[in-house]
């Protein structure tokens, strides 16, 4: 995936007068007859909705905690650990809150900003597909480059909330939503949040520099591992930026990077343009900002973190991703366009990278757990300053914020609470990692409570729950051993992006986290599938995953198949894929299927530390929703925030929303 798309370079005195004058006009002309027949008219023209005026200080508090689990959560306010959800939970509404199927982040967190079923907003995986040419793309955005221009594609169809309320000239402060990159014109602000890029336009790419031997598996990292030789006690490497082109060709730009072993063996000496660093082993780094060279006179700013992994034997030092600098970056990571760098003078530098916490760095072990925790907890307190810091700004409309700690801190240590998964350890004292992370995101909402008035609402929800992942499935080996999948003649298994597929054969792929499509004629470039053919095949592929049984536990391996007539409604349902499988808990797709791979074997164990996940069937893995007012919610899903958040300034939803208004009175 992060060969898909690469950076090349970045490239009041007057308004009182009216004011006055209009009050003295509108007073002036109530006086008169015509005044109430006008009201009327006014009335009749607008439908009669209830019109918000400016001047309200109505306003709307929604924090999106992703991957809430409601098991975990109902049973923490049960122990007493999450004082503020059960106050929430007490005074107010507490309820399950329906997902969407797939139950994937960037799904549902599209759900929530449209109102509408994925059929209608067009995203239905992390993975999606060309069928011109079957190669993968990823849902949330494209960024590419063409003769020296960025452009960056939007994959989501369908209107935002936000976008909604602006028309209506209500203020909308969103801050790191999934899926608003590039950042939108608001009536407010905007801090983009998934989809944002590093500084090289792919989603994040750590390096890590060690003095170790070669090992096969740097070559599958999903990091940049470089190796470097110590001279004497000093290494020369460098800083590794976006993709330039030089002379014609093509390649990184990079900052000098000397590096000095002090004379206390736990420390190093980091030097790069004009900077000196003092590095403890073990030990996080302040933000460091660089700037590359990328042409014509052009210099791209960043900002890095480092991590000093070893100073023994085998040298390591842990490198983020360059981040784009918020106060000088190119790419609309802001609406407006200077607010990201405003916000740094009030709260100090952060994270515009959309996905920042590096599980694949901990996955590969290349951060430890407490590097990894304590990492999470620098990207927690940034999120808290500028939450503190935005929300004593904010005086009417709607404030959204979304958190992603969660989800990533279960998605990596589940482990430590599934005595089943290959990697339990049973008196770890990392057992207790994921409840301490829910008690922190309590506390951050006490944060809140102690910020708002009474007249507020505050709805806080997920977009999905969590379970265990103990095995992976291969879908397009599960199709090859039912005859539908060829590869090549002479190959038993097939590398990512169908390179080794035999088209002319095939009748069904995979791609995608549970994603199948039929090879159809007229839609798939080399389709075989004619239409009389398709509903019979779409069964027989059903009928045989329903029957699929682990060979070791005799577990099903799925709970529920859907075709996309069911589970998808609207104008792009036509690009889903034709069949989705809705896994049993412990099972999920493999990052092989998901990139259209077909590996040996149907299953693989799960070794890695990435040990929890919500892929699998969506009735598996509800989030949450609790509101501050005491209500009667019948099945509440994240479809149908957005037109609750409208019904609660007046708005109506559009004929296009398929999610339903959850209150219609907000004092009920």
């Amino acid at each position: 995936m992060q060969n898909m798309s690469f950076l090349w370079g970045i490239v009041l005195g007057l308004l009182g007068v009216l004011l006055i004058s209009f009050k003295l006009f509108f007073k002036f002309f109530l006086k008169k007859r015509g005044g109430i027949i006008f009201i009327l008219l006014a009335a009749l023209i607008t439908g009669g909705a209830m019109i918000y005026k400016g001047g309200d200080k109505k306003k709307v508090i929604i924090l999106g905690i992703d991957a809430m689990d409601p098991q975990i959560t109902e049973q923490l306010m049960q122990e007493g650990k999450m004082p503020n959800l059960s106050y929430l939970k007490r005074t107010g509404t507490y309820s399950r809150l329906k997902t969407t199927m797939p139950p994937e982040s960037v799904v549902a967190w599209t759900s929530f900003i449209t109102g509408l079923n994925p059929g209608s907003h067009g995203i239905f995986d992390f993975v999606m597909r060309q069928p011109q040419n079957y190669l993968p793309y990823l849902s949330l955005n494209e960024i590419s480059n063409t003769q020296g221009k960025v452009r960056i594609k939007t994959h989501r169809k369908g209107e935002a909330f936000w976008r909604i309320l602006s028309k209506n000239k209500i203020p909308a402060s969103i801050y790191f939503c999934p899926n608003t990159f590039p950042a939108e014109r608001v009536s407010g602000k905007m801090l983009s949040g998934m989809g944002t890029p590093d500084i090289t336009g792919i989603t994040g790419r750590f390096s890590f520099y060690t003095t170790g031997p070669f090992s096969p598996e740097d070559k599958n990292s999903r990091g940049k591992i470089i190796h470097v030789g110590l001279k004497g006690k000093m290494i020369e490497t460098s800083i590794y930026g976006p993709k330039i082109i030089s002379a014609g060709l093509v390649k990184e730009a990079a900052i000098p990077l000397k590096i000095i072993l002090a004379s206390d063996t736990n420390k190093v000496i980091l030097r790069f343009q004009g900077k000196e660093l003092t590095l403890d082993k073990d030990s996080w780094s302040s933000w460091q900002e660089v700037s590359f060279d990328i042409g014509r006179i052009r210099k791209l700013r960043g900002i890095v973190r480092f991590y000093l992994t070893s100073t023994g034997r085998e040298f390591g030092l842990y490198a983020s991703p360059v981040n784009l600098d918020p106060r000088q970056s190119t790419f609309p990571v802001s609406y407006p366009k200077g607010y990201a760098g405003a916000l740094v003078k009030r709260t100090g530098l952060y994270y515009t990278q959309g996905m920042p916490h590096d599980s694949w760095a901990l996955t590969e072990g290349r951060l430890t757990e407490d590097a990894f925790l304590s990492h999470a907890d620098i990207i927690l307190g940034e999120k808290r300053l500028i939450l503190e810091e935005e929300l004593s700004k904010f005086k009417k409309g709607v404030f959204f914020f979304y958190i992603d700690t969660l989800d990533v801190i279960q998605h990596m240590f589940w482990r430590y609470l599934d005595t089943r998964h290959f990697l339990y350890e049973e008196n770890s004292r990392h057992k207790d990692v994921i409840s301490k992370y829910y008690e922190k995101i309590d506390q951050l909402l006490g944060l809140v409570l102690k910020r708002m008035d009474q007249d507020t609402t505050l709805i806080i929800l997920s977009d999905h729950g969590f379970n265990y992942f103990r095995k992976a499935v291969n879908l397009n080996r599960f199709l090859v051993d039912n005859g539908l999948l060829f590869l090549k003649e002479g190959k038993k298994e097939g590398r990512d992006f169908f390179e080794d597929v035999d088209w002319s054969k095939t009748k069904a792929y995979a791609l995608g986290f549970g994603g199948i499509y039929l090879n159809r004629i007229g839609r798939e470039y080399y389709g075989i599938v004619d239409a009389s053919e398709a509903q019979g095949l779409k069964q027989e592929i059903i009928n045989k995953l329903r029957q699929l049984k682990d060979p070791q536990s005799k577990e099903a391996v799925v709970n529920n198949v859907y075709t996309k007539e069911e589970i998808f409604q609207g104008r792009y349902s036509k690009d889903a894929p034709d069949i989705f499988v809705g896994f049993n808990a412990g099972y999920r797709a493999s990052w092989q299927t998901a990139l259209g791979g077909t590996p040996g074997g149907l299953f693989e164990d799960n070794k890695k530390k990435w040990s929890g996940d919500h892929l699998i069937d969506s009735g598996l893995v509800p989030g949450v929703i609790f509101i501050n007012k005491k209500l009667g919610l019948k099945e509440p899903a994240i479809i149908d925030i957005a037109p609750t958040v409208l019904n609660l300034f007046g708005i109506a939803k559009s004929d296009e929303m398929q999610g339903k208004v959850l209150f219609q009175d907000e004092n009920k």
